[in-house]
C-alpha cells in the first residue's frame, strides 16, 4: 500500500514508518495520511500549502483516510470512493494518551524553566477535562498548591470534597497568590487583566485566548514538540487498531 502524507515534522515521520511497516508490502491502494489537527482553518491542510479541495476528488485507489478533526467535504469523498476513514479526534483512547503527554510534557516545561520547586508554586488550572484532570495529578504528585477553575458547581464541589481547591469561574474567582495559570480550555474562562502581575500564563489551547505579553507562554501542541516520536506512534497505533481488520 502506498502511504500518501501531508504535513512534516518527526510525528508525521514516526507515524509513517509505522503505517508503512504494517499496511506496506504487497496490500495494493492507497492510505492518505493528514497531519493533527488536518485543518486549522477549513482550507489548507495544516502545515502544509495544499488546499483541501487539492485532495478533491480522492482517486478511486484510495483505501483509507487518517486524520484529526477531518473535514466534511473530505470525509463524503472518502465515503465516495469506498476509503475507510480514522479519525482520531473521535478516537477516546488517542485522545486519553494523548492528554497524558500533554499533561506530563506541561509539568516538564515548568520544572526546567521555572528555577523554583513545584513544592513552592501555587498553580491555578482552567478546566478538568482530559489535559486539566490529568495535569492536576501531575502537580499534586510534585507537591503543588493546586487550584482548579471551572464553570461547573458540581464539579467544583466535587473537587474541594476530594480534597483539591476549586473555585466556579466568574467575577469574584480568585486569582490571587497564584504563581502560574495554565489553561487547558478552547474558551476563555479567566481574565488575564484580573491576574495578580506577577502570575505567568502557560496556555495550552490553539488560537489567540489571551491578550500577548511578556507573562503569556503559548505551548499548544506538547506532544509534537516534546514527545514526537511517542505522538507519532500513538497516531500510527490508533489508526491501526481501526483500520487493521478493514484493510
Amino acid at each position: 500500500m502506498e502511504i500518501r502524507s501531508f504535513g512534516v515534522g518527526e510525528r508525521m515521520e514516526e507515524c509513517r514508518r509505522i503505517l508503512e511497516g504494517h499496511f506496506g508490502g504487497s496490500m495494493g491502494g492507497t492510505l492518505v495520511l493528514l497531519p493533527i489537527p488536518s485543518t486549522r482553518d477549513n482550507i489548507y491542510i495544516t502545515g502544509t500549502s495544499v488546499e483541501i479541495a487539492d485532495l478533491l476528488p480522492l482517486p478511486e485507489s484510495c483505501s483509507a483516510l487518517v486524520g484529526y478533526n477531518i473535514s466534511r467535504a473530505l470525509w463524503d469523498e472518502a465515503e465516495r470512493v469506498g476509503a475507510e476513514v480514522y479519525d482520531a479526534a473521535l478516537d477516546e483512547d488517542f485522545l486519553t494518551e494523548n492528554a497524558e503527554l500533554t499533561a506530563r510534557g506541561t509539568v516538564g516545561y515548568i520544572l526546567t524553566h521555572y528555577k523554583r520547586d513545584l513544592a513552592d508554586m501555587s498553580v491555578g488550572v482552567v478546566g478538568y477535562g482530559r489535559i486539566g484532570m490529568r495535569l492536576v495529578r501531575w502537580l499534586l504528585l510534585f507537591g503543588a498548591d493546586v487550584r482548579v477553575f471551572t464553570r461547573r458547581h458540581s464539579l467544583a464541589l466535587e473537587l474541594c470534597e476530594m480534597g483539591i481547591s476549586a473555585v466556579v469561574v466568574g467575577d469574584e474567582a480568585d486569582t490571587s497568590g497564584l504563581d502560574l495559570l495554565i489553561n487547558t480550555a478552547p474558551q476563555k474562562q479567566i481574565d488575564d487583566g484580573t491576574l495578580p502581575i506577577e502570575t505567568d500564563i502557560i496556555d495550552l489551547a490553539s488560537g489567540s485566548i489571551f491578550e500577548p505579553s511578556a507573562r503569556l507562554i503559548k505551548l499548544p501542541s506538547i506532544p509534537d514538540s516534546y514527545y514526537p516520536r511517542s505522538a507519532g506512534r500513538l497516531y500510527a497505533e490508533g489508526a491501526i487498531r481501526a483500520l487493521g481488520g478493514k484493510l
